[in-house]
């Protein structure tokens, strides 16, 4: 068989396109991302490294988010979240493999009953204009890794408007009644997957429709993690 374009061409780190490795992130480029080394215990919230371990936020001990825990390895900041950009807008899907390997070590360590992913789903209309999820991509690249399935009855009922630019109030209520359950729930502790999470807000509403589906608690874990006050 004769080896295909693809193959030929060596694999590079995403973001200095070095080849010398063979690596997705190459060492140097690994060691520069902004990681999120400090958080929220609940909502996964960078927290000033002092925080005591197992400490909530003050957000989460005021109203605790619907989801039982959220992690994100990274903190949405330069070169993230202009990675991220290009992946969602621009359809730069070779993030997408890169991103999944840095969630992999933390969702068997920190997810390791869950017993499902859910992509956080698009409206069908926004599905068609953009012609892919996301979500769904870095829900497909972890699921060569771990045996876990994607719920695909979990759905965007009504179309939203994008969240970005919104305020955390506005959040809330544009996303009031947007996700639902179609058919019976196969999972009792889901894990929502995305590319990033600002207040929480798309999490939230997410989280609160699996529960009352039946889902016995919810985790959440994206690429990178905002910061904000807001749950």
């Amino acid at each position: 068989m004769l080896p295909t374009v693809l193959n030929l061409i060596p694999q590079c780190c995403v973001f200095c396109g070095d080849i010398k490795n063979g690596l997705r992130i190459c060492t140097r480029c690994m060691d520069a991302l902004p990681w999120n080394d400090a958080f929220c215990e609940r909502c996964g919230q960078p927290v000033f490294s002092g925080q005591p371990d197992g400490v909530c936020c003050a957000a989460c001990q005021q109203r605790a988010p619907a989801y039982a825990k959220a992690r994100s390895p990274l903190h949405y900041a330069f070169p993230v979240d202009s990675a991220l950009k290009a992946m969602k807008f621009r359809r730069q899907l070779m993030y997408a493999p890169a991103f999944a390997s840095l969630l992999l070590p933390m969702l068997t360590m920190a997810f390791r009953e869950c017993d499902a992913l859910v992509a956080v789903p698009l409206h069908r209309w926004r599905y068609i204009r953009r012609g892919f999820n996301q979500a769904d991509e870095l829900c497909s690249e972890l699921r060569k890794h771990v045996e876990l399935p994607t719920l695909r009855n979990v759905v965007r009922l009504r179309p939203t408007p994008t969240q970005s630019g919104l305020s955390s109030s506005m959040r809330k209520k544009n996303l009031q009644g947007a996700f639902g359950v179609r058919g019976k729930l196969t999972a009792s502790y889901p894990l929502i997957i995305d590319d990033v999470m600002t207040t929480g807000a798309t999490c939230e509403h997410l989280a609160r429709a699996l529960l009352d589906a039946g889902a016995k608690k919810v985790g959440v874990l994206t690429v990178a993690r905002s910061s904000t006050t807001a749950n």
